[in-house]
């Protein structure tokens, strides 16, 4: 058995909090010297102290963990607990972490306002095009995020990949929206395909014709989150000075292979269908 100390380095617990444990007969030690009133703890503890733990991360008041420890609450139980609590934290990580670069891109806006050249934005043509997707109304832009995922999780192990070309998202809100975003999400195709396929919850992704752009503004940016705002305002600016109007629902096109996890090194294209603004539009 180890001493309180020892315990503690084990366990990766303070001894002062083992002790407030002791006081409260949440967690006992194996044995107390009965002279020197030294506490003793053995390995065969750590099962039970681990769960305690574990309950005290999802939020539970010691109390709480005091009633569910007299019921015996299984290792299963506890288990579905954890991996929910995880998916929430999450959750929470991914938007927090979206609030973040929303707040550096603002910030990056600030900074660089008027900087824009003209070379920064190039115009092209984009032929008709064939796009394997599915389109949706996601409830949030955690949501949508949850769908690329999904998307890149399932499709390239059912369907042919030498297929797929860029990865895209087309925007088909009249506004900017932060809820029940409409967006198609796929795959732009590099060859022929004709059968649809099945992601999760039963939806399904299948393929259709996009129609030539004639003018399509775009400008680069490396990463996912990176900047966006100024990147967007950037070509707000650039066609405002070139006296062009939007003419059509936006695209971020995938210029590398999407890879989960190296979301800030990805390449991303924006692309917005643009026209020569009318002499009697103000």
């Amino acid at each position: 058995m180890f001493q309180i100390g020892e315990f503690s380095r084990i366990a990766r617990v303070s001894t002062r909090q083992l002790r407030h444990y002791d006081d409260i007969g949440l967690f006992v030690p194996a044995h107390v010297d009965e002279e020197t009133g030294y506490r003793y703890y053995s390995a065969e503890q750590l099962p039970r102290l681990n769960r305690i733990l574990a309950l005290k991360d999802l939020g539970l008041t010691l109390e709480q963990i005091q009633r569910l420890m007299t019921d015996n609450i299984s290792a299963d139980e506890i288990h579905g607990m954890l991996t929910l609590k995880k998916a929430q934290v999450e959750q929470t990580l991914r938007e927090e972490l979206r609030r973040f670069r929303s707040i550096e891109a603002r910030l990056w806006q600030i900074e660089t306002e008027g900087v824009l050249s003209d070379e920064d934005v190039v115009l092209k043509s984009i032929p008709q095009q064939q796009f394997l997707s599915i389109r949706e109304t996601v409830p949030t832009i955690s949501d949508g995020f949850a769908l690329i995922y999904d998307i890149h999780r399932l499709l390239p192990v059912r369907t042919e990949q030498h297929i797929l070309g860029n990865f895209a998202v087309l925007f088909h809100s009249g506004e900017f929206v932060t809820e029940n975003i409409d967006v198609e999400i796929g795959f732009l195709l590099a060859g022929p395909f004709l059968d649809t396929v099945e992601i999760s919850g039963g939806r399904v992704m299948t393929q259709r014709t996009l129609p030539a752009v004639e003018t399509m503004a775009t400008l680069a940016r490396v990463g996912i989150y990176n900047d966006s705002v100024g990147h967007y305002g950037a070509m707000g600016t650039w066609m405002e000075r070139h006296d062009f109007q939007l003419d059509g629902p936006g695209w971020e096109v995938f210029l590398d292979p999407f890879e989960p996890g190296k979301e800030d090194e990805a390449v991303v294209e924006i692309r917005l269908p643009v026209k020569k603004r009318t002499s009697h539009t103000i």
